[in-house]
């Protein structure tokens, strides 16, 4: 009897929450790569906002030298920066597993099981975070050019940078890959020990003082971003909560986000009209107001969550061409909507990305041809329905669109400065408009 009831309960067991894993991960990430951008040079910049992002993201990949332990980075970047990254991520592991988010230090099997495999995730973070197509490779493209290093550690050899004996790195190799996952796990650990037999115990004989939470909190800061990132105080600990799991915040989304709606989906045609940047006679590059017309799909996925399409024409946008503009524009996009609606009225926003194609385009008259140009639209709608049916919508949007300018000059990337990123740039152009029209709803 007791046998059928154990394994009645194993079979109802809480699952590993892989969702969260991911969704955490990424935001993880997301912040890291809006603090290296916030913190970046004009010439990390240039290359994340006017280069071409696939091609030079390959590119770089392609140089990675793994011959070498060292990178290049300061003591502090590789060897405490790169382990706490890698303790956060594996705090974000242990949040996300019933079976070891509730364990504190000890000898136990199960503890040592459960830190083995926040290991195993910091090791995959750390690996997405140097390689994938969102961490260092692609954002700033590390590997796909050289620059010296310690000029800051030759004062008043201001032209050390520039003499023979300077050191070049292109920022790889074998350090932030192994130092990451087995520092960070290290970390982790110690930080445990921490809560175990310091912090635990300030805040158990004063459970209501503000104070040794924040200390809690101080002394474990991985652990405490990690709790940020789920919806959590910082001060949080699984095992004084037990059976809490996910905040009642995290769980209020997941339930407005995946809840099953009514299915139906709608389509909406608009007028539109944007102030691009087009040619016309007497005025190249000249701000002015296009009017079009285009049709609009939204299909519901879940309550709150909707994918939505649209496709709009601007008739002879750009009645001069040139290299990249040229003709009648049209913008395709596709992507995510959410926000807020009752019966009669709606207000959503949606991020969607896409082309912008324009007709004729080309420096020769004789050898016109299409171009087609990345373009990622934010748009917030209002919605006002006269009936289940029928309404009418309102539209604000941004488009930002990256049209391509003149290639770098030749001499760029010589030794012992090598570059292998691509010559190409790009010149993006955020483009304000409005759109006004019927909504159809089945």
């Amino acid at each position: 009897m007791a046998a059928a009831h154990f394994q009645s309960l194993a079979r109802f067991r809480e699952p590993f929450h892989w969702k969260g894993l991911i969704l955490q991960s990424l935001s993880f990430e997301m912040l890291q790569n809006a603090t290296r951008v916030m913190t970046a040079d004009q010439h990390d910049r240039h290359i994340l906002l006017n280069k071409p992002y696939w091609s030079d993201y390959w590119a770089s990949l392609g140089q990675f030298n793994m011959r070498r332990w060292n990178d290049g980075d300061s003591i502090k970047v590789n060897y405490i920066g790169h382990p706490m990254q890698g303790a956060i991520s594996g705090y974000i592991q242990i949040q996300n597993d019933p079976q070891g988010r509730e364990l504190r230090i000890s000898r136990g099997h199960a503890y040592w099981k459960s830190r083995y495999h926040s290991f195993l995730w910091s090791t995959v973070y750390s690996t997405w975070w140097e390689i994938g197509p969102l961490g260092e490779t692609a954002i700033f493209n590390q590997g796909g050019f050289t620059y010296p290093i310690r000029c800051d550690s030759h004062p008043g050899r201001s032209n050390y940078c520039e003499s023979p004996k300077a050191m070049y790195t292109n920022n790889t190799g074998w350090v932030d890959f192994i130092i990451t996952p087995i520092v960070g796990t290290l970390w982790l650990v110690g930080e445990d020990t921490i809560d175990r037999y310091i912090s635990d115990p300030l805040v158990q004989r004063h459970p209501d003082v503000f104070m040794y939470k924040v200390i809690r909190s101080s002394l474990n800061p991985p652990r405490s971003l990690a709790n940020l990132l789920r919806g959590r105080y910082p001060w949080w600990r699984d095992y004084e909560h037990p059976g809490a799991g996910d905040s009642s915040m995290h769980q209020q989304y997941v339930r407005m986000l995946y809840d099953e709606p009514e299915e139906h989906f709608e389509i909406d045609f608009h007028s539109a009209s944007f102030g691009l940047q087009t040619n016309r006679p007497g005025c190249m590059n000249c701000r002015q107001t296009v009017n079009g017309a285009g049709v609009g799909l939204g299909i519901r996925l879940k309550r709150y969550l909707d994918f939505v399409a649209d496709v709009s024409v601007l008739p002879d946008a750009s009645p001069v061409s040139s290299m990249s503009v040229g003709g009648t524009m049209t913008r395709a996009t596709f992507g995510l909507r959410s926000g807020y609606y009752k019966e009669r009225y709606a207000i959503r926003i949606s991020l969607a990305p896409g082309f912008a194609r324009y007709s004729c385009t080309g420096p020769d008259p004789k050898k016109m041809r299409p171009s087609y140009n990345f373009a990622t639209s934010a748009i917030l709608s209002g919605d006002l329905y006269f009936s289940r049916h029928l309404g009418v919508r309102v539209s604000a949007t941004q488009t930002l669109i990256r049209y391509r300018g003149e290639r770098d000059p030749g001499g760029i990337g010589t030794p012992p400065r090598l570059s292998f990123l691509s010559n190409d740039n790009y010149i993006n152009s955020t483009n304000w408009g409005v759109q006004f029209g019927p909504v159809v709803r089945f």
